[in-house]
């Protein structure tokens, strides 16, 4: 069981976006797609999920096609972050978590519940009665973050379950950017499949057990962190002179430019 792209191909008003892609986020493992401006990240994501129909190829999730997975199965097992989650309403943090909790049928008592252990778990209980609209950037991007663990946050009866995340820590601090990488972990430890796209190659080296790295809607190489790493591989696609080294307290890949 797996989510998986299989020959994914993708043009829109005729540019090229991706070509061939083939990728599987496992169940208990966190992958990591990487890449700089334009690679195609993005919109592997948003093909990934179904927001967008492939020219070619096709997406499975659980072994069956996404686009015959009905509604609420799939909101059951699947979640997503985008990079900008737009809300206008003056909800409070708790409410906009709640939303996650729309494809279940588990009781508002128990909702309640998995809201307040969500908030917790991305250090936003204090967020619970406060205004959204009136939060900050990194705020409101915790809150969004909440919202999805509370959609998937026990097994599914439905499959396996998957969180894709669009550059989560963009908007956070060091100490929540970390913080985010730890929920991720917690959460890939109790056999959920984690997708991110993330800019910050140590903190995707910390934290990946596979990485995807693409250039101009091409899958370059696959691998752990130790295969993907590699000098000449970052010189060539980064278009930077990197020097590889060793991370002092996790023995991850260090890149250093």
């Amino acid at each position: 069981m797996s989510l998986s792209a299989h020959n994914l191909s993708l043009s829109l008003s005729g540019t090229p976006l991706l070509n061939a892609i083939d990728l599987d986020v496992l169940p208990g493992k966190i992958s990591t797609v990487l890449g700089p401006n334009g690679a195609g990240k993005t919109s592997l994501l948003r093909v990934l999920v179904g927001e967008l129909a492939p020219d070619t190829g096709s997406v499975t999730l659980n072994g069956r096609a996404l686009q015959e997975c009905p509604a609420i199965q799939r909101a059951r097992t699947l979640a997503v972050l985008p990079q900008h989650s737009l809300l206008n309403f003056p909800f409070t943090a708790a409410e906009v978590v709640m939303l996650g909790r729309t494809p279940h049928a588990t009781g508002i008592a128990h909702d309640r519940e998995v809201v307040a252990q969500a908030l917790q778990a991305v250090d936003g209980d204090y967020l619970a009665n406060r205004i959204y609209t009136q939060l900050s950037g990194g705020e409101k991007q915790r809150v969004h973050l909440a919202r999805v663990l509370a959609q998937i946050w026990e097994s599914s009866p439905d499959g396996e379950r998957y969180l894709v995340l669009d550059e989560p820590t963009s908007s956070f601090d060091l100490a929540h950017q970390h913080l985010t990488l730890e929920v991720v972990r917690s959460l890939a430890d109790k056999g959920v499949g984690v997708l991110m796209v993330i800019h910050d190659l140590n903190l995707a080296a910390r934290c990946s057990d596979q990485m995807f790295l693409m250039q101009c809607g091409n899958m370059v190489i696959s691998g752990t962190p130790q295969e993907v790493l590699q000098r000449e591989t970052i010189s060539r696609v980064f278009q930077v002179d990197a020097s590889i080294g060793v991370h002092p307290l996790s023995g991850t890949p260090l890149v250093i430019t």
